[in-house]
């Protein structure tokens, strides 16, 4: 694949006032190019004081999904309708927002270590109404696996080597957490990442190495191309100290985006539209159903 672009996430305050790197969403990155991504931030790793960490209280969401996916420590959520949980180290919560839901998230730290990552995943116009969905995946049903020697891969979506993951997306996409020791070389490619996959995300967010024989380290976010004459696998490459990365890669929408705070839909009409329906009460049209992948199929 050839290299787009390459540039440092920048940091900036989120939620109630916690710090993140925002590799997208953010003035390097026009959505156009991130298509189907509109957001991925990381928080941390930091160290919390048990209750310190603020958390992004109650606040909508309408037109697309967002993931959260744990690394370490653990926060609880809940919605304006019931539905609440707790997310722990490698957990990821899938939550398709679609016609809108009001949550809260990140409360009730137990203290230390809290590392963990935000995407937003866009929606098609035929299903930004729909009705909400939670899939919670806890981490022991997540395939992690060793593609090559000295390399795991967490597969969040879409497929790797053969391996699937177990969410099911609207948006045909791959999120991938890939983390090499040091000295280590993955290509990722070939039937593991199809032709209509045109968006290709790398976010390096430890350590140091190549990608696509681009030099990366922590912090660096690296935009790829599809090549013409094919040769579109993409080599991970760590250095002595070992790299981690997270792997995006999806198939672009092309539709007109209008997004303002918590809401992207197609139009600024449809814009102003969820803000008064927030402000009159009427923005949660269906109660979210939540997928249980540990053996219930509802909550």
């Amino acid at each position: 694949m050839r290299l787009i672009k390459k540039f440092k996430a920048h940091s900036q305050k989120e939620g109630a006032g916690f710090v993140v790197r925002r590799p997208i969403g953010g003035p390097h990155l026009l959505d156009s190019v991130a298509d189907p991504f509109l957001l991925l931030d990381e928080l941390g790793p930091v160290e919390y004081a048990k209750g310190e960490f603020p958390g992004a209280p109650w606040h909508p969401h309408r037109g697309f999904d967002t993931v959260m996916y744990l690394k370490e420590g653990e926060g609880a959520h809940r919605d304006s309708m019931g539905n609440s949980g707790v997310l722990r180290a490698g957990d990821c919560q899938w939550m398709t927002a679609a016609s809108g839901i009001v949550h809260d998230e990140g409360r009730d730290h137990p203290g230390g270590t809290l590392h963990g990552f935000q995407c937003w995943v866009n929606l098609p116009a035929k299903h930004k109404m729909d009705p909400p969905k939670y899939q919670d995946v806890p981490s022991n049903v997540i395939p992690t696996f060793e593609p090559s020697p000295g390399v795991s891969a967490k597969v969040i979506a879409g497929t790797c080597a053969g391996v699937d993951a177990v969410v099911q997306t609207l948006v045909p996409i791959q999120y991938i957490d890939f983390v090499l020791e040091p000295r280590s070389t993955f290509e990722h490619g070939g039937e593991s990442l199809a032709a209509e996959l045109e968006t290709v995300i790398v976010y390096v967010y430890s350590g140091s190495g190549a990608v696509g024989g681009t030099e990366a380290s922590s912090g660096d976010t690296i935009v790829l191309g599809r090549n013409e004459g094919g040769g579109d696998g993409v080599i991970l490459e760590s250095g002595a100290e070992g790299m981690s990365a997270l792997f995006l890669a999806g198939k672009p929408l092309r539709e007109p985006i209008s997004r303002h705070g918590p809401f992207v839909m197609n139009t600024r009409e449809e814009i102003m539209q969820a803000f008064m329906d927030y402000q009159n009460g009427t923005l949660v049209r269906h109660k979210g159903t939540m997928v249980d992948f540990e053996g219930k199929d509802e909550l």
